[in-house]
């Protein structure tokens, strides 16, 4: 899954890019493991890896954590989109073009839409929406096999989720990627911010060979060893910490800031991931050694921080990492908080778990 307008392809460049960020210190903004707003936290394909004529289901994780008072989130689904120029997911708003003006009249005019409302819940809750289609027959042998490497088709879904109301956009000719056709905009018509939309798109592929990629699987979430629950009121409990988030986000450990571990308790949460791994069919290191695909695990909550929010559970030549848990500081308000964990592997394989904690005062 990725949302516009850029998220890496690679699971390798993800962690580079996650490593330089990691070492620096001071940063002003928040976190992407920190929920506060509208978001759409996973969009699972099962299966990833399709066959031709097979249909697939997507299943999208939305939460909206942003005020007090819940909200009805719009979704919209769009597929149809194969094979575009380049494989490039931008190529593909020419094509739906039409799909998106019929939107804006409040008529669905393709077999390839599903416009959906998921209910208000409370603040911070996941919500879910899914969707099917089938893949064309032809994925595959309506282009011409490569000259190296293997011979595949490819799928654009695309999905956006709105607290307000969907409505179409002018496709911009302007820079090399163009935005994305739909805007999202509240009950005056006033356009609303990334807080409250969320435009993204998923990708599946079809082989010649007809391989197949299993979503790794995460079972649970242990917190300081103890597995949680997904119930309110059999929920683990925990401490507040008296520290203010503003102060966190300063209180990188080497930056001259007193470590927050020395303030706080250190909770330690992992999510329950096995060593799942597939063989990677395009993957090898010399002649006799084969790669497996690159797992890694994101952890998101609505309360608290975490030490490190993304960790590697599997790496294409070493193979499992079996200390892949993140360090987890509680809020300084008690309450409900939800933790989220999901496992994604570098084919477009992924899977989510919830979890809830209760923090009480000292």
């Amino acid at each position: 899954m990725w949302v516009m307008p850029f998220r890496p392809r690679s699971g390798l460049l993800c962690f580079v890019l996650f490593c330089i960020f990691a070492i620096s210190c001071g940063a002003s903004f928040a976190p992407s493991s920190q929920v506060d707003t509208l978001r759409v936290l996973a969009v699972r394909a099962e299966p990833s890896y399709v066959r031709p004529g097979e249909t697939v289901r997507f299943e999208m994780t939305a939460v909206d954590a942003l005020g007090d008072e819940a909200r009805p989130i719009q979704v919209v689904w769009l597929g149809g989109c194969i094979n575009p120029v380049g494989d490039q997911y931008f190529a593909c708003y020419a094509q739906l073009g039409e799909i998106f003006a019929s939107l804006g009249a409040g008529t669905i005019s393709s077999e390839f839409v599903s416009l959906q409302e998921i209910p208000p819940a409370t603040s911070g809750s996941p919500g879910g929406s899914e969707y099917e289609w089938k893949m064309p027959e032809d994925i595959v042998s309506s282009r011409p096999a490569p000259d190296v490497g293997p011979h595949y088709g490819i799928a654009y879904v695309f999905f956006a989720a709105c607290a307000g109301r969907l409505a179409p956009a002018e496709i911009s000719t302007e820079g090399s990627v163009p935005a994305f056709p739909l805007v999202c905009l509240d009950g005056d018509g006033n356009r609303l911010g990334s807080d409250s939309f969320v435009p993204g798109y998923t990708q599946v592929y079809a082989f010649a060979d007809d391989r197949r990629n299993a979503a790794p699987p995460v079972e649970g979430i242990t917190l300081d060893g103890d597995e949680l629950s997904g119930a309110e009121d059999d929920s683990a409990e925990v401490a507040t910490c008296p520290v203010l988030m503003a102060d966190r986000l300063d209180a990188s450990e080497g930056c001259g800031a007193e470590p927050l571990e020395d303030r706080c308790t250190k909770h330690n949460l992992k999510a329950i991931v096995g060593d799942v791994a597939e063989l990677n069919p395009d993957g090898t290191l010399g002649e006799d050694v084969s790669l497996r695909e690159t797992v890694w695990v994101e952890y998101f909550s609505d309360g608290g921080s975490f030490e490190r929010s993304l960790k590697l559970v599997s790496d294409a030549q070493t193979g499992y990492v079996g200390e892949h848990e993140t360090a987890w500081f509680a809020p300084d308000e008690t309450g409900t908080v939800n933790i989220w964990a999901v496992a994604r592997d570098q084919r477009g394989g992924s899977s989510i778990v919830h979890r809830v904690v209760r923090v009480v005062a000292p």
